[in-house]
């Protein structure tokens, strides 16, 4: 990790930290009394503050569990420690033996366009960078565009950012940039006739769960196979995600899981929200949390990578569209 001077007597509060890191509030408190860290300091309410190092450290064990680590392996870890393991690991060595090669091949077989991509981030210019992405649009197509060049884009911008060659501000723009690449193109895909635009899908994470960069890279895929798609963001509470369904009238539900949580939540969400939703409505989930290699509740469908949405896709309407034979 770059070095960088902290201003330790600045204190951020547990909202805030929440928004800077996208560590929420329960897991904060949990590894609080679980594993020791955080320690807050307490104001004159006893609300939490947090000093900056302790935010600093935060965020590079946030990168570790995006990469694949579990809470119980690194956040007991001294800042010192947690450097050297994003140094020497990288993001994927806890990750499943057969994922982890493939993203390797998969940075590999596009090095050159990563490279290209990660010089561009580092001159700082945005307009640049956004302009660079949509030509890559234009020219790959959509499809090709999120599996060939955003998903290896992604990785490449994680693992740079966990050696130390990207600042946070950096990785914060690559995000923004890309996420209104996405939003650009998929608002250029032309509707589908509504009698051929099923099935409707509506898009969420669950409560704790701040990432959406994936969902938008699946809205992308599911807008080209001519699906409705309702976006709705991160962090959903439960209860909202069963009214809008109703309220939609969606057909799937698409929930993306990334590693930052425990299986256990992962688990019991699902669990909930299948035994809440009206069996008609399918639940699709994708994402690097190892809880959806566990056993999951009938009638949840885990969708191992972008490019398998298609026949996701196909595989419902041939359920719930076709004529009789």
């Amino acid at each position: 990790m770059n070095d960088r001077t902290l201003n330790t007597a600045v204190l951020l509060g547990i909202a805030a930290v929440e928004r800077d890191t996208g560590i929420g509030k329960d897991a904060l408190r949990v590894w609080e009394r679980r594993y020791g860290f955080p320690q807050p300091q307490r104001d004159a309410s006893g609300d939490r503050l947090y000093p900056l190092d302790q935010v600093e450290r935060l965020r590079l064990i946030k990168r570790l569990l995006d990469g694949g680590r579990r809470p119980a392996q690194i956040v007991p870890l001294p800042l010192q420690e947690l450097d050297i393991l994003a140094r020497d690991v990288g993001p994927d060595r806890d990750q499943p033996q057969n994922t982890a090669p493939a993203q390797h091949a998969l940075l590999s077989a596009h090095s050159e366009a990563v490279q290209h991509y990660l010089a561009l981030l580092r001159q700082h210019d945005a307009e640049l960078l956004r302009r660079s992405l949509q030509q890559g649009v234009m020219r790959m197509g959509i499809s090709r565009f999120v599996t060939e060049l955003v998903a290896p884009l992604n990785f490449g911008v994680g693992d740079a950012w966990m050696r130390g060659e990207l600042e946070v501000f950096e990785e914060h723009l690559y995000s923004e940039v890309i996420q209104r690449v996405l939003r650009s193109a998929i608002g250029a895909i032309p509707l589908a006739d509504a009698a051929l635009s099923r099935p409707k899908i509506l898009l969420t994470t669950v409560p704790q769960e701040p990432h959406t960069l994936g969902l938008l890279m699946a809205e992308a895929m599911l807008a080209m196979e001519g699906c409705r798609c309702v976006q709705l963001g991160a962090q959903m509470p439960l209860g909202d995600i069963l009214k809008a369904v109703q309220a939609h009238a969606a057909d799937v539900l698409v929930l993306s899981f990334s590693p930052i949580l425990q299986t256990a939540q992962v688990l019991d969400a699902l669990a909930e929200l299948r035994s809440r939703m009206p069996q008609a409505v399918d639940i699709w989930v994708g994402g690097s949390n190892t809880a959806l290699r566990r056993r999951l509740p009938e009638g949840i469908r885990v969708t191992a990578a972008l490019g398998d949405l298609a026949s996701n896709v196909r595989d419902w309407r041939q359920r719930h569209l076709s004529g009789p034979n």
